[in-house]
């Protein structure tokens, strides 16, 4: 399996053979023993899974699950998967939600619901709402709520189409990662990339627009002293940036992912 696997430059062998073996058989490699003997039926699923993954389908997207935080999510097409380097923007942003006291957040393009899920999980004492748009994602959204047990409210909606916040000076933080990767980039990103949903990839001017709109016209839902906190692709760190200047935000932290690479920042409502 492992030798399959290695024609994917973007696997990792032994982990997703060891990963797709407990999927099948519901037993990890140490407790099935040296002498266990897999099925036909067993072999056959196996060899064509690792076939798929060889061809860039997501391991994720296989086995219908994903960890985010200790959180155990839902996931397949139609979604985005969530991935460390969002984990590394909640983590910051956790300590700023916490500077509240039961504080109202606003998670936009909420896909799996990933981030709207852990803000719930790490800060229990706030209220949190979870925007999307797309009906094959916000079914995940929604699942994944179920799942966990989490009170987040659910909305089905369109960012641009904001109107649907009712009242100005709602929501200490807004936070978001939402489509950023140039167009232009579209077919030059790994295989794994492909099979994501491009509507939470890729982005009109440049990658930018989305942090153009949110910045500007969530402005007004935002308390004063609030926060809004975004993650960005690598290389958009002062694109975010001359952004949120010009909208009149204070720039609060600006955030490196676990790799050293800038990932997102934390700016204030002034």
């Amino acid at each position: 399996m492992a030798e399959i696997l290695s024609a994917n430059e973007n696997c990792e062998p032994k982990f997703e053979a060891n990963q797709l073996i407990e999927f099948v058989l519901g037993k990890n490699r140490l407790e099935l023993g040296p002498d266990f003997q897999v099925s036909e039926g067993d072999s056959e699923k196996l060899l064509s899974l690792c076939e798929k993954r060889k061809n860039g389908y997501p391991l994720q997207y296989i086995l219908g699950t994903w960890q985010f935080f200790d959180l155990e999510l839902s996931v397949g097409e139609g979604v985005l998967i969530p991935r460390r380097d969002t984990e590394d923007v909640c983590l910051a942003a956790f300590d700023y939600i916490k500077q509240f006291d039961s504080p109202n957040v606003l998670d936009l393009c909420s896909g799996s619901g990933a981030i709207a899920l852990a803000v719930k999980r790490y800060c229990p004492d706030a209220t949190v709402m979870a925007l999307e748009k797309f009906d094959d994602a916000y079914r995940y959204l929604v699942k994944n709520i179920e799942k966990t047990g989490l009170s987040v409210l659910p909305v089905k909606g369109d960012v641009f189409n904001y109107d649907w916040i009712v009242e100005e000076e709602t929501f200490d933080v807004i936070i978001s990662n939402p489509p950023y990767i140039n167009p232009d980039q579209q077919g030059k990103l790994q295989a794994e990339v492909g099979f994501e949903p491009a509507s939470a990839l890729f982005a009109p001017e440049k990658g930018l627009r989305f942090y153009k709109f949110i910045s500007k016209y969530y402005r007004p839902a935002l308390k004063d002293g609030g926060y809004l906190v975004f993650e960005y692709g690598y290389d958009q760190a002062k694109q975010v940036r001359d952004i949120l200047f010009d909208n009149e935000y204070r720039i609060i932290k600006e955030i490196v992912d676990t790799a050293g690479n800038p990932r997102g920042i934390i700016a204030q409502k002034v």
